[in-house]
């Protein structure tokens, strides 16, 4: 059981108790936020790796992993993601509740001086961080965005991205820029870190069985500067004109075709519930037109879906196809996309859809990671979308409202990548 949320400004952070009973054990994330930029990106994404592996008093992996180990065999993590233009570094950790274990009534507070030694005490010496850890840190960076151009499903999906967004910050993945890595070295990430630590906004969430009277002190003796109220920064792009279609090659056996489209609805606004149903019914669930049929009916998909980025306000249609089924299949989506903006569904199929979408949120609601997630999207949108008034949303959409949602959504960008040599060849067909 949740009981009431509880929200309060602890100097120049922002903390949000999510109390409940049901875990066994507690969740503390904390959220750094700040405008998502080239110059800084590839560095964020650099002292998240830094920050989960180790510190001044614990130098090494098998130092900082031995005294998690010592709180109970808590868990301590880092992620990056962005939400419209904002970057977010995000840090979890996950530790018992200390009523099961015995001994455990110190293991809030030692959680905490974990997270401060974590947080406000890096591996630094003379003004840099240590030179051997951040150059294996650089190489594990480097190897997962090397990765990305091996799962084809990701790199289109990148691609597109790019393509959509070429004149915006968007462009650019939270997890850094391959090409930015090298130049940056132990003295540059140390003097960003202490931009970082000083002037990002700082979000705590908890979720447990926690007080604020046990949390508020503990948070009050960090060491975060005073710092100036900055709220996030959303807006949507106009698609274009003329829809942009790009045409890459690789040496693939399966073309990957993505389809970009502008919704210009939020997270929070009047018809984000509606376009949600729009997208389940279009292609976000087995039953959805998309994957009847061109996956079912016309079988030219290995796979066909689509999702909606409540952030930034766009639709991406994806689908796996033999590259000689190209011309087919993309008239078959377009059909689709066609047929929901006049309304060609029936009462029982949104019905189904709308106890799909409630259903995927109670799984959300089930996991603590998953509550805290849909606090923070309301914190930054200053929304009400609660999961009460959500679902209760979900429920009294009308198939009205779902036609007007999708009826707001314009063709951006079509980019299909598919079979041909090594490298890429680039045809832009504006």
């Amino acid at each position: 059981m949740t009981d009431k949320i509880f929200q309060e400004k602890v100097g120049p952070v922002a903390l949000t108790i999510v109390p409940t009973q049901k875990y066994k054990s507690n969740k503390i994330v904390f959220k750094f936020r700040a405008p998502l930029e080239r110059e800084t990106v590839t560095k964020r994404a650099l002292l998240s790796i830094l920050l989960e592996t180790n510190s001044k008093k614990y130098p090494t992996q098998t130092d900082f992993r031995k005294q998690l180990a010592n709180l109970y065999g808590a868990n301590f993590y880092t992620t990056t993601a962005k939400k419209g233009n904002e970057h977010v570094l995000t840090v979890i950790f996950d530790m018992i509740d200390g009523q099961y274990v015995s001994d455990g009534n110190h293991i809030l507070e030692d959680a905490f001086a974990f997270i401060e030694e974590a947080l406000f005490h890096p591996n630094v010496a003379n003004g840099a961080f240590n030179e051997e850890t951040l150059a294996r840190e650089k190489e594990n960076l480097k190897s997962s965005l090397e990765g990305i151009y091996d799962d084809k499903i990701r790199f289109a999906s990148k691609r597109l991205i790019e393509e959509m967004f070429r004149d915006d910050a968007f462009r650019f993945g939270s997890a850094g820029i391959l090409e930015d890595i090298d130049a940056i070295t132990a003295k540059d990430l140390y003097e960003y870190y202490l931009q970082f630590i000083a002037e990002d906004t700082v979000e705590i969430f908890i979720c447990g069985d926690v007080t604020k009277e046990e949390v508020m002190p503990l948070i009050e003796k960090m060491a975060f500067a005073p710092r100036a109220d900055r709220k996030g920064v959303f807006y949507t792009k106009e698609a274009p004109k003329e829809v942009r279609v790009i045409h890459e090659q690789q040496a693939i056996n399966q073309g990957k075709l993505v389809l970009g489209y502008q919704t210009d609805t939020l997270f929070g606004d009047e018809d984000f519930v509606a376009l949600q149903l729009a997208n389940g019914l279009l292609g976000g669930f087995a039953n959805s037109k998309i994957f009847i049929n061109v996956r079912e009916k016309a079988s030219l998909a290995y796979y066909a879906s689509s999702r909606i980025d409540s952030f930034k306000g766009y639709m991406v249609i994806s689908a796996g196809i033999d590259e000689v089924n190209y011309e087919q299949a993309l008239s078959i989506i377009e059909e689709q996309v066609v047929a929901m903006k006049q309304g060609d569904f029936t009462e029982d199929e949104l019905n189904q859809t709308k106890e799909m979408l409630i259903n995927q949120l109670l799984e959300t609601n089930d996991q603590a990671q998953g509550l805290i997630e849909l606090v923070y999207n309301n914190v930054l949108r200053e929304a009400n979308l609660d999961l009460e008034n959500w679902i209760a949303k979900i429920k009294q959409a009308t198939k009205e409202e779902v036609v007007a949602a999708i009826n707001k959504i314009k063709p951006d960008t079509i980019y299909f990548l598919s079979k041909g040599g090594e490298e890429l060849h680039g045809k832009n067909n504006i």
